[in-house]
């Protein structure tokens, strides 16, 4: 990996919004900023050491977290309700957002992640990813054929990133022994205080911390993890589409009930990788929806996934947006 230069840290430092909450150094990027002139030098190789060593100040592995609440929950007395975010040291996440491009470009020129995955990936979005699914069902409808699409939400998404399965994966899809190391210890030995409502807790330690919301990092590294999940071949009998933690999959056929046996080979599929990678999908947030403007091809037979009853839908959130199966 070439090493690093000083114009593509500065690039970060000046991007950075000047008055962003800090971590617990209290230090804001309008401070480094203000000081890049003098040390700018310093801070490449602080930031060359870390690299090379693979190695990170604890000091940029601790986190201050801020439960945000998730918009429209009924109830926010049950933890779920809540985002934790980590307030991170902005000179820390100035190195990850370095990385975090080195990363991006490897994988759009080597072609390192399945092309399906749009999340977190420049030029790509959920717009694009819901143009292609709607492409497919227009297609399978005017081949006089049902779209089946079943959606899963991956519960915690970066929280429930297992480290040994993501460096795993990391490495087998190319990216070099070295910056494995380092993204070991990034992952590693985080810690992190609580503050809410003006308190801060006691500093704890967090053995399975898995990816730290907050962090320029995490995104292109959850695309990893679930890479082999997204992996998969669009074509006439079926596909998928993903955005970081939110994962779509379809199969067409004369009617829903002969799509039944492709759909059920998606829920085995999809729980064989919760099992291999220690992630866990929330049930209650799983949809069944089959596309089609002739009722006597559709029916509500039900599926059952880990023991709970999934009913197909007349319509459901895909990727945010909600969608009807007739997608009037």
């Amino acid at each position: 990996m070439p090493e690093l230069t000083l114009e593509e840290v500065e690039e970060k430092v000046m991007a950075a919004k000047a008055w962003k909450a800090p971590g617990e150094d209290g230090l804001p990027a309008m401070v480094w900023k203000q000081l890049w002139p003098v040390v700018g030098d310093r801070v490449l190789h602080l930031f060359r050491t870390s690299l090379r060593d693979g190695e990170l100040p604890v000091q940029w592995r601790s986190a201050k977290i801020i439960p945000l609440k998730k918009p429209g929950k009924d109830d926010y007395k049950v933890a779920k309700a809540w985002r934790p975010i980590s307030l991170l040291s902005t000179l820390g996440k100035i190195l990850e957002a370095v990385m975090a491009d080195r990363i991006s470009y490897a994988v759009e020129t080597f072609g390192l992640l399945p092309t399906n995955h749009f999340g977190g990936r420049k030029q790509r979005s959920a717009e694009q990813a819901l143009l292609l699914l709607q492409e497919h069902i227009y297609k399978a409808w005017r081949n006089r054929k049902v779209l089946s699409l079943i959606s899963f939400d991956v519960k915690g998404a970066y929280n429930g990133v297992f480290k040994d399965r993501l460096l795993q994966r990391l490495e087998a899809r190319g990216i070099p022994k070295g910056l494995v190391k380092w993204i070991d210890a990034f992952c590693s030995n985080r810690s992190a205080t609580i503050v809410v409502n003006g308190y801060t807790s006691e500093r704890r330690d967090l053995p399975q911390a898995g990816l730290p919301q907050g962090s320029p990092l995490s995104p292109v590294l959850f695309l990893f993890f679930n890479a082999d999940l997204v992996q998969r071949k669009i074509d006439a009998k079926g596909g998928s589409i993903a955005f970081i933690d939110d994962y779509s999959a379809w199969v067409t056929g004369p009617t829903a009930e002969a799509n039944r046996a492709g759909i059920q080979a998606v829920i085995d599929r999809a729980l064989e990788w919760e099992k291999r990678s220690g992630a866990t999908f929330e049930e209650d947030k799983t949809v069944i929806i089959h596309f089609t403007r002739h009722p006597e091809r559709t029916n509500e037979s039900p599926y059952t996934i880990k023991g709970q009853t999934i009913i197909p839908k007349k319509n459901g959130k895909i990727l945010g947006l909600v969608m009807d199966s007739e997608l009037r």
